[in-house]
């Protein structure tokens, strides 16, 4: 059975909890955040600070609507490994045989001047290697290389839709672990195979079983007064940001639905999805996955390869990043694994990522918990988002 960490049915850490995030925000140091900590039984605490516009007309409140960026990942994996219990697909046949335009990738290895020089990759990544960002596929943000092709035009970049994703490998699959657009090229697979788009796809087999009623790629129109305001984080201080500002969308055939980010959530949906994997894949009597499956995703994936720190290229998106805090990390299916548990407390082959809006969660299975913390800033890793972070870790796990 797993250890239940008494820290959060203590008045006391609830207090401070609520004091680490009120501080965050009345110091100036954030302009809102909000969290949610539970259990395999429920919610085990919740608070929500800060005001969701500048002039503060609208506060932040635990059902507010928060751009979850890279925590996508995790619901696109989800939905992977279900089509793999359902006997659709094979995580370690070539992706080129569900996506025969795969079949010829190229490697970008440098350049010469503004010419790229390729090699051709020795195959295609497979659906395992696509979870685990070891297919080859990476980012601008943190790759040289991809970020020179997307400024020379050589590849349409991240804010081309579909298009953003026809873009090189950066090294041969299997070789090397690094973060990237795979998940990206999971969620086709998932609609090649489903025939379905991947937001009907998630609320057949994920949003709806699980209750998730405020989680969505198109922000509704009748909720977009609860849709939290994007700050960016510049030498003068907290500003609006210019991009990325939550809008009002329809569901429009034809839409690209990018499986490695682009859902708005809520701490309390998230929390939805994190309990069924700490119950084995089922909640409230709905089951997502098979309790093995579950199992396996907390497994290590990438064998000897790591999960390292990474440097910025694009310094206005995000900033250098470590997610395993200075601790060695592996890569499950749909986390990175902290195969010797954190400084701050979390278990050893406890789960996490993030958000590029400054959004982190963690499952520890070993505790029976789960958390999520969000405040909706650039660029990402931002270090007093981090701070906060860790703090409410620390009082989670008595610290």
């Amino acid at each position: 059975m797993p250890r239940i960490n008494p820290a959060m049915s203590d008045p006391l850490a609830i207090e401070a909890a609520v004091s680490v995030l009120n501080q965050s925000v009345t110091s100036g140091d954030l302009r809102l955040g909000v969290a949610m900590i539970a259990n395999s039984e429920g919610v085990l605490f919740q608070h929500a600070t800060g005001a969701g516009a500048t002039q503060g007309q609208s506060p932040v409140t635990t059902d507010s609507i928060l751009a979850i960026a890279s925590m996508t990942k995790l619901v696109t994996t989800i939905a992977a490994l279900q089509l793999v219990e359902a006997g659709a697909l094979k995580l370690d046949e070539p992706i080129s045989t569900y996506l025969p335009a795969l079949e010829d990738l190229q490697i970008l290895v440098g350049f010469n001047g503004d010419e790229p020089i390729y090699a051709p990759s020795p195959r295609a990544p497979s659906a395992r290697e696509l979870i685990t960002h070891t297919s080859g596929f990476v980012y601008p943000m943190w790759n040289a290389d991809a970020l020179t092709a997307e400024a020379l035009k050589i590849t349409p970049g991240l804010g081309a839709g579909r298009d953003s994703i026809n873009a090189p490998l950066g090294f041969a699959p299997g070789t090397q672990m690094e973060y990237g657009i795979s998940t990206d090229w999971l969620g086709v697979l998932v609609e090649q195979l489903s025939g379905q788009t991947l937001i009907d796809y998630f609320d057949a087999h994920i949003f709806v079983p699980l209750n998730m009623q405020d989680t969505f790629y198109d922000l509704p129109e009748a909720k977009a007064h609860r849709a939290l305001p994007m700050a960016l984080r510049t030498a003068e201080g907290l500003v609006d940001a210019p991009i990325y500002q939550p809008r009002p969308s329809e569901r429009k055939p034809g839409t690209f639905y990018s499986g490695g980010g682009g859902l708005f959530s809520t701490v309390h949906d998230y929390t939805q999805v994190m309990r069924a994997l700490l119950r084995g894949g089922e909640l409230d009597g709905q089951r997502v996955l098979l309790a093995e499956t579950v199992d396996a995703m907390f497994d290590n994936h990438i064998g000897e390869l790591t999960v390292a720190p990474l440097a910025t290229e694009m310094p206005m998106l995000t900033n250098d990043i470590d997610m395993g805090f200075g601790s060695p990390a592996k890569w499950g299916l749909g986390f990175l694994l902290h195969t010797h548990g954190t400084s701050n407390g979390r278990s050893s082959g406890s789960a996490s990522w993030g958000g590029l809006f400054n959004s982190y969660f963690w499952i520890d299975r070993e505790r029976d918990m789960c958390a999520v913390y969000a405040t909706q800033l650039l660029p990402f890793f931002d270090g007093k988002a981090i701070e906060t972070l860790q703090a409410l870790e620390r009082i989670a796990y008595g610290k």
